[in-house]
């Protein structure tokens, strides 16, 4: 990829894979509540308007699903059921699937193809990780609907959900980054720095600010440890340190 075509289309195949791995998250939602009769139209959904910051970011898009509804009818699992669909069932199986793609060599000979599959692999952890564990002790949200939904501890969803949501962040920046550093920039110092960079800030600042307001205390400072990871994991990932380097080394040799 061109220099300057890397300028225009990395921004846009973020926002791309941001969007890929929001929408599906939302209808899963939709498509578990109507499943399970609480929703007469799946395909409805609440988009948030047309400001830019919404069309870019999706950040008032919702699945439309009223919870309230299977509280009141007692129906807790529901409620749990339709809460882990958008985290676990979509964004799941889609960070598999990204991450099975990663690996396939028609994918890895299109490097466009490629560089979207790295983000949409990314975004998909993202959105675990804005959940748990930034949102695991919320009173609203998806993480709110399992625990209150099965009765649990949010303590209990933390240790079930945070072990493959740390296991999938370790894999990304120990693995699935230097290895994609080595593909999408095998010759660029400025563009691998610049993807670590990206990486860090859009998984620290903006997946883990989501609790920063109207999620609780504890959510509000798991928000701020999250900002305070961003130096930490840019010095930990900077393309230059041996590690990565060995990693970019392993991915150039393999094509």
């Amino acid at each position: 990829m061109k220099q300057a075509s890397y300028f225009i289309a990395g921004p846009v195949l973020v926002v791309l894979a941001h969007h890929a791995a929001v929408i599906p998250h939302e209808y899963a939602h939709s498509f578990m509540a109507w499943a399970l009769g609480y929703k007469s139209d799946p395909l409805v959904i609440h988009w948030g308007g047309r400001s830019v910051v919404n069309l870019l970011l999706l950040i008032d898009i919702n699945e439309q699903v009223d919870y309230a509804a299977m509280f009141a009818r007692g129906d807790g699992l529901a409620a749990a059921l339709v809460g882990f669909a958008g985290p676990g069932l979509a964004n799941g199986s889609l960070y598999l699937l990204s991450l099975w793609l990663l690996h396939q060599p028609d994918v890895r000979r299109n490097v466009l193809l490629f560089t979207f599959v790295f983000w949409f692999n990314f975004m998909n952890i993202g959105n675990f990780f804005d959940y748990v564990p930034i949102r695991t002790f919320a009173a609203t949200g998806d993480i709110a609907h399992i625990t209150q939904g099965l009765g649990i501890s949010p303590w209990v969803a933390l240790g079930v959900l945070g072990l493959p949501t740390g296991l999938a962040m370790w894999h990304f920046f120990a693995r699935t980054l230097p290895a994609s550093l080595g593909r999408i920039a095998p010759d660029s110092p400025f563009r691998r720095a610049l993807i670590v960079v990206v990486c860090v800030v859009i998984m620290f600042g903006y997946f883990g600010l989501v609790g920063i307001v109207g999620y609780g205390q504890t959510a509000h400072v798991l928000s701020l440890l999250s900002l305070c990871l961003i130096p930490v994991m840019l010095i930990a990932c900077w393309p230059t340190r041996r590690w990565m380097q060995a990693g970019m080394k392993v991915s150039k040799a393999t094509g």
